[in-house]
């Protein structure tokens, strides 16, 4: 997909948010992920993505806390966020972004359906080129918080130079991954996250009463509750949780063969569930994220 043709709401990136951010970036390179070069945001994170051809995984912790509370807008620091995160003793699957072509006119419109916002953040985080040049990604973001459920949250991000993310040399893995297919979520009742949904997606969202699930576009959406998420991954435990509320559990990737895969993660010494056509990796193994691997999309 050329990214310019992405779909305002899509899926654009998913935020997973280690305890030890080296070691849990250490994690994905053992499971033949490519991480792109670490570079930091003004309020005190560290960054690095894994990319695919329309979404990608953002790996992201607070590494210095003496940034926190910068680029702060009516109170509200995306590095507090994070931090905050951290403290309820959480670790895995933190937010998801969405895309947006303008940040702006998109929270405006939504501000009126979701009272409950932060406003809109930019913010230029320093990268240094493959060349070895400095240069600057610039970002909007308008945050959409629940904070009576910050877990299952998201925000929308307009990135103004796609060209320093959306980069070839960053899409290749070992491991064969190309594609984010889907992010699931645990909920008590996923009918809460369906109504959520359904102020961006409209009747795009399905709910049967076990699986809320939607496509953005680029990747799906899916909310379920504890017994199908013990029937889903069988074989694996699933991701600790700090409470009950809604949180992600789980990250789908499509792979066009399985064999490159397994034979990395033997060699590695990861432990993971094999079914026809599907690996689960354990969350031990990625950041408390099961991330689970189809060969068929």
């Amino acid at each position: 997909m050329n990214i310019a043709d992405k779909k305002s709401f899509s899926l654009d990136h998913v935020l997973v948010t280690p305890k030890d951010y080296m070691s849990t970036r250490e994690q994905f390179r053992q499971l033949g992920f490519s991480p792109s070069p670490i570079s930091y945001h003004p309020w005190g994170t560290a960054t690095c993505f894994i990319m695919f051809a329309d979404n990608f995984i953002e790996l992201i912790s607070v590494t210095d806390a003496t940034k926190l509370g910068t680029g702060a807008v009516n109170g509200f620091c995306f590095g507090r966020q994070m931090d905050a995160f951290a403290r309820r003793g959480e670790e895995g699957i933190s937010l998801i972004a969405l895309h947006s072509k303008d940040a702006r006119q998109d929270f405006s419109q939504l501000s009126v359906k979701i009272p409950e916002n932060q406003g809109v953040v930019d913010f230029r985080r320093p990268i240094i080129l493959e060349n070895g040049q400095p240069d600057e990604v610039v970002v909007s973001m308008a945050l959409f918080i629940d904070q009576q459920s910050p877990d299952s949250s998201w925000f929308l991000c307009q990135q103004h130079r796609p060209e320093l993310i959306w980069q070839d040399q960053w899409r290749q893995h070992e491991n064969g991954a190309d594609a984010m297919l889907a992010v699931t979520y645990l909920a008590d009742d996923p009918a809460e996250l369906a109504t959520g949904w359904r102020r961006l997606y409209g009747d795009q969202v399905r709910y049967d009463g076990r699986i809320a699930e939607v496509d953005t576009g680029s990747g799906l959406l899916r909310a379920i509750d504890l017994a199908t998420a013990q029937s889903e991954y069988a074989g694996v435990a699933l991701p600790a949780a700090a409470g009950s509320q809604p949180h992600g559990i789980s990250l789908r990737l499509h792979t066009a063969n399985l064999e490159p895969l397994i034979r990395r993660l033997d060699t590695q010494g990861v432990a993971y569930h094999r079914t026809p056509g599907r690996v689960l990796v354990t969350p031990g193994a990625a950041g408390n994220v099961i991330i689970e691997f189809v060969q068929q999309r």
